[in-house]
């Protein structure tokens, strides 16, 4: 099938809808003679008879009519959809995907100091810990973990992940918690949300074998499939959780954590800013990030992975 001429679609849809070439061509500043040699050109394309011409009047024929109809309402979807991207592309709305367990956590709790930095800046959170579809989900930027993160884009690490035990301060104090083979007699509290392609005790694995325990099976303890489920628990005292780094670190400071033992799994992983290409010079997308690693470096200045000046 030979392509099909849009320009003669659109003098189409105008001459259907005036049933006119005189006045489309007036409409689209054209002559009457350019107009008709257009119909005709089309019409030879589509192999249809789209118009009823007479001395004084056009009619469309049922064909016509048709792809009239189809047209008009193709055109408007197409306007409708061309105002709505203007409008995205002005608008200081940004829609933000970010892991249910780091909203929580680290980001819901600061939301504060960015209103401040940018009162006219308003974000849609959308928690969602699947890859990140930016057009089908309609997403504007999304905060992510590198080891569930795929996709191409615009990728700026803000964070550093790295992995511990932690546990409420009564709950080692009750247990003169010490060593690691003690861990072989309690409870553990298990996030197996960043493992669902691998072993759900991975991580527990990895930092026991790092501690050099013995004994203890991750496997008797409780699994959460959330990260801040399982911060939870150990916060009420329900054993000892295996944090990560922005998810627990406010509880540290603030007395409702503990790191009962020194070892740090670190495997490179991190949290990343992402957003595809053609929206990261949008100033409400350049906002965001400026906050967000400012509020990075300021929470953590040693895992803080970007520097403020490349931002300006």
């Amino acid at each position: 099938m030979k392509s099909v001429p849009l320009a003669g679609l659109g003098t189409f849809s105008i001459a259907a809808r005036h049933l006119s070439f005189t006045k489309a061509a007036q409409e689209m500043h054209l002559t009457q003679g350019a107009v008709s040699q257009q119909i005709r050109q089309l019409e030879e394309r589509l192999g249809l008879t789209l118009f009823v011409r007479y001395h004084r009047r056009l009619e469309l024929t049922v064909a016509g009519a048709r792809l009239a109809v189809q047209l008009n309402l193709s055109f408007t979807e197409i306007n409708d959809l061309i105002l709505e991207l203007q409008e995205e592309e002005t608008s200081n709305i940004l829609t933000v995907s970010v892991m249910p367990s780091f909203a929580t956590k680290w980001l819901i709790p600061r939301l504060g100091s960015l209103q401040e930095a940018y009162p006219d800046l308003q974000l849609r959170i959308q928690a969602n810990d699947r890859e990140v579809n930016f057009q089908r989900d309609r997403i504007d930027v999304a905060i992510v973990h590198s080891h569930v993160h795929s996709s191409k884009g615009y990728i700026v690490p803000l964070m550093k992940d790295k992995v511990f035990p932690v546990c409420s301060p009564a709950f080692a104090h009750a247990r003169s918690l010490s060593e690691a083979n003690q861990l072989a007699q309690m409870s553990l509290l298990n996030d197996d949300s960043e493992w669902r392609f691998s072993s759900p005790y991975a991580e527990w694995e990895k930092w026991l074998l790092l501690a050099n325990a013995k004994g203890v099976k991750p496997s008797r303890g409780i699994s959460f499939n959330r990260g801040d489920l399982a911060v939870q628990a150990a916060v009420a005292g329900q054993g000892v959780a295996l944090g990560r780094t922005p998810l627990v670190m406010d509880d540290i400071q603030q007395g409702r954590l503990m790191r009962p033992f020194t070892e740090t799994l670190d495997e490179g992983h991190a949290y990343l800013f992402v957003c595809p290409e053609m929206q990261r010079q949008r100033e409400p997308v350049q906002q965001l990030l400026r906050w967000l690693v400012t509020e990075c470096y300021e929470y953590s200045p040693d895992d803080a992975l970007t520097m403020l000046s490349e931002l300006g």
